[in-house]
């Protein structure tokens, strides 16, 4: 199963939704590998982010599984 690192930024829109950024080129065969390339990457994430969305922080980082993708709506995009 392969892993892959969410981004979910600070705030919510008025219809609910929020800003989410996937890294669909990196993916990780386990979880472990998943939390290890965050945490050697924090800060570079954090730059793309500010990129890609301005100055919002960065609420929260997941790692996902394949499988539970559409849970951040993002299944249907594989």
């Amino acid at each position: 199963m392969k892993w892959f690192v969410i981004v979910l930024m600070v705030g919510t829109y008025s219809d609910g939704s929020k800003d989410v950024f996937w890294y669909n080129k990196n993916n990780f065969p386990t979880v472990e590998d998943c939390h290890t390339f965050v945490y050697d990457n924090a800060s570079l994430i954090g730059k793309h982010m500010t990129q890609q969305f301005g100055p919002k922080p960065i609420e929260r980082v997941y790692c996902v599984r394949e499988d539970k993708l559409e849970l951040f709506g993002l299944g249907s995009q594989i």
